[in-house]
């Protein structure tokens, strides 16, 4: 399992055009918010699981989706997707989906119903691979950083390099700023 594996699993078959046409947007558009939206998701669950608490939350995430394998635009789907992002955003969530609208083209709100509807996949994704892996809950910032480039969240390759500058690097270091800020 890496990123791009990730990414073409949840942009293959018809789910953008799905998504597209829910949400009145090209696929295109849908594409790129789930191109560039991935790695910062991906990082903010790697600071999650740096803690305890937070590592073991996520793994007990990971395995309450691990069924969750196609995207349903439901809005029973998008609720649980919302809750999702929310516990990985924490508050970033409105900073993350504005930055993702600057660089996509698609507005605030399209960018949080396309990632509350891939989010229950995503999990379903992360928690199958760490099952595949027998991965523990404090070993799951190693699995998650691998997917970011080998390097976790400060590899330039993963994180920096996917998302540009929309999110931001006043220090250069190749970490966007807002999941720089998780990391404090």
């Amino acid at each position: 399992m890496d990123l791009n594996s990730i990414i073409g699993a949840l942009t293959a078959g018809s789910a953008v055009n799905d998504m597209s046409k829910q949400f009145n947007m090209n696929a295109n558009q849908v594409s790129s918010v789930i191109n560039n939206a991935l790695p910062t998701l991906i990082g903010a669950m790697q600071k999650n699981a740096a803690t305890e608490t937070g590592a073991n939350s996520l793994s007990k995430a990971l395995s309450d989706h691990l069924g969750d394998t196609s995207i349903n635009l439901g809005s029973a789907s998008l609720m649980d997707g919302g809750k999702i992002l929310n516990k990985i955003l924490g508050g970033s969530s409105a900073s993350v989906f504005s930055a993702l609208s600057q660089k996509t083209g698609a507005s605030t709100s399209q960018v949080s119903n396309i990632l509350a509807s891939i989010a229950p996949v995503l999990l379903g994704m992360l928690g199958q691979g760490q099952k595949k892996t027998n991965t523990s809950a404090s070993g799951l910032g190693g699995l998650l950083g691998g997917l970011l480039g080998g390097g976790g969240a400060s590899s330039s390759s993963g994180l920096g390099s996917l998302l540009g500058g929309a999110m931001g690097d006043k220090n250069k270091n190749g970490i966007p700023d807002i999941i720089e800020g998780f990391m404090k």
